[in-house]
């Protein structure tokens, strides 16, 4: 039974390839083995005679007969004998660039701006560039605590990320006025949709009640005509 005999390593060539391949390997004499190495790849080429003596055919038929060999086959091939690592080569390790968000409600871009800010001469320009960064980040603490942040957090953290170069005063976001407009969007989605499904539900029953009562009704005039 197939269960009972070795693994096909390459199955499109079939087992009697396989088997003529190991028999290559029990010859002792190189020029006759070199000579029934060429049979056997003439023989392997009949798998695609339409491109049988293409040259990258007949390069990947001298692989395969490597392959089948498992690499421990010693003829003289007319291409470089490949080895294992060329089929399963390992793949390089990918760096990522990630490094550690200590508020992550604003992201790693809020930082990069605050530190960028930090980094320009004190100017009017500088501080007005600051105050709508302050802005967005009260946005974005919203959006991702669902609660509003107070001014002395946000003023803080700006501190915090550019060393202490950047102190706004708290006042800059008194009168800062937040688009809850997505959260509320949502919720009054999602209380639509309910609603929608209960009317269809309630339309679906009433005219399931209104034909049960017209048929009713046709039946009880045949019945007082008889």
């Amino acid at each position: 039974m197939n269960r009972d005999k070795s693994r096909l390593l390459l199955s499109e060539y079939g087992r009697n390839v396989q088997t003529m391949v190991a028999y290559l390997k029990t010859i002792e004499d190189r020029e006759l083995r070199n000579r029934q190495a060429e049979v056997v790849v003439a023989v392997m080429g009949n798998v695609n005679p339409a491109q049988k003596d293409s040259e990258g055919f007949q390069h990947m038929l001298w692989d395969h007969l490597f392959m089948i060999a498992d690499f421990d086959l010693d003829v003289d091939a007319p291409y470089p004998k490949p080895t294992p690592d060329m089929f399963a080569p390992r793949p390089h390790p990918m760096a990522y660039s990630q490094s550690y968000i200590a508020q992550k409600q604003y992201g790693a871009n809020v930082r990069r701006m605050v530190q960028a800010l930090a980094r320009e001469p004190q100017s009017e320009a500088r501080d007005a560039a600051a105050e709508n960064v302050a802005k967005y980040m009260r946005q974005k603490s919203f959006e991702y605590n669902r609660e509003f942040p107070s001014n002395e957090v946000v003023m803080a953290d700006i501190r915090q990320m550019s060393n202490g170069a950047i102190a706004l005063n708290t006042d800059t976001l008194d009168h800062t006025r937040l688009d809850t407009s997505t959260v509320k969007s949502g919720r009054r989605n999602s209380g639509r949709n309910a609603s929608s499904s209960n009317s269809a539900a309630g339309t679906a029953s009433a005219g399931a009640n209104a034909g049960h009562a017209q048929r009713q009704r046709h039946v009880n005039k045949r019945t007082s005509t008889k």
